[in-house]
């Protein structure tokens, strides 16, 4: 596997730096260089890094979009895109969802507008569809297929792969001792810089009979943190070793590593 340095422009705060799509435009033609140099038989983008695909196309090279969560292109009655509610159980339930579309619409259409200036300006054909920065040719959604909504239609160059599981190597870590039911508390790498729901959970499950093992995923608090007798707070640990532990099988000592949490 070889590297090059990806490109990266000051697009905050917006007084002296370049709006999102002009370093998008900049971007994409210094990428098509790289790819030209480098020659690959395919092209694989985040959804976020629209300069990768806008690359591809300029060089004509087969592009595919790595979707690391839901697909966020919606449906009539569907909830908007991460707001985290579940498919309308009722018509009515879909007809409140659906009073909520034309305002998605009219964001989804500025989005195309502002993508198809950035490709006049690398050379390329305006889209007559919104999304433009998910290919057409291939794209990967990795994430649980249960959390994805049935759809209706969904683009045949659409496959739902499974999440993204990978853990980089971490000491090990103690488990609280004892043989109580162990929970897990695993807070965002994103949100709550306050660790509210680590403290929370510390504070509501101290004088519980079950056991606590929580994170800060390397994030230290502002202030200490009051942690019970029964529980133990981490650096960081793997999630996915610990939530498989059951019953008699906890050790008192686990192997863990970084997790990449959402």
């Amino acid at each position: 596997m070889t590297f090059d340095r990806a490109p990266e422009y000051e697009v905050w705060p917006r007084e002296r730096a370049l709006a999102p799509y002009e370093a998008a435009v900049r971007a994409a033609r210094e990428t098509a260089g790289v790819l030209r140099r480098f020659d690959p038989h395919v092209v694989v983008g985040d959804i976020l890094t629209v300069a990768g695909g806008l690359a591809a196309q300029i060089d004509e090279r087969p592009w595919a979009t790595l979707v690391p969560h839901v697909l966020p292109t919606g449906e009539p009655g569907f909830p908007p895109y991460s707001v985290g509610a579940r498919l309308p159980r009722s018509g009515l339930g879909a007809a409140a969802w659906e009073l909520m579309r034309p305002l998605l619409v009219q964001g989804e259409q500025q989005g195309r507008r502002e993508l198809n200036g950035a490709r006049e300006r690398v050379g390329l054909p305006p889209l007559e569809y919104a999304h433009g920065g998910i290919s057409r040719e291939l794209a990967l959604v990795a994430t649980f297929p249960q959390l994805e909504y049935p759809r209706r239609e969904r683009h045949p160059s659409v496959h739902v792969t499974g999440p993204l599981l990978w853990e980089q190597p971490f000491r090990d870590v103690e488990l609280p001792p004892g043989d109580e039911p162990l929970v897990l508390v695993a807070p965002s790498t994103s949100q709550d810089p306050e660790h509210r729901m680590l403290r929370a959970a510390l504070a509501g499950l101290a004088r519980e009979p079950v056991r606590v093992i929580g994170t800060i995923n390397n994030r230290e608090p502002a202030s200490p943190l009051e942690v019970p007798g029964n529980a133990r707070v981490v650096d960081w640990l793997s999630y996915a070793r610990v939530a498989a532990l059951r019953g008699g099988d906890l050790p008192r000592r686990s192997r863990h590593g970084r997790a990449s949490a959402g």
